[in-house]
């Protein structure tokens, strides 16, 4: 996960890979801070994926053989991914203050 540090306003905020090296709130030149994925991203994406792949299996009508037990799956592997997700932020968050230290 990258990060955007905007020393003119102090502002820590999450990037997109494709974004410039701009602040959202200024304009200013921003430092970006890398924070490499955990385990919680990782069973974001897999459950993401099963999630996924539940959904077309159902747009297809094919069948899993898993009953109503797929609606349950389903559902339940795309909230999860997104508590993952929260966790993985906040996570990601956290280290990126870590390292800025003193300069918030």
């Amino acid at each position: 996960m990258k990060f955007c540090y905007c020393p003119e306003c102090k502002d820590l905020q999450p990037t997109a890979w494709y974004r410039r090296k701009v602040c959202k709130r200024c304009g200013g030149e921003c430092r970006i801070i890398s924070v490499p994925i955990y385990y919680y991203g990782m069973a974001m994406y897999a459950l993401s994926a099963v999630g996924a792949f539940l959904v077309a299996a159902e747009l297809f009508r094919y069948d899993l053989g898993l009953g109503d037990l797929r609606l349950y799956l389903m559902f339940g592997s795309l909230i999860a991914a997104m508590v993952f997700a929260a966790f993985e932020s906040a996570r990601a968050y956290d280290i990126a203050r870590k390292r800025l230290g003193n300069d918030l």
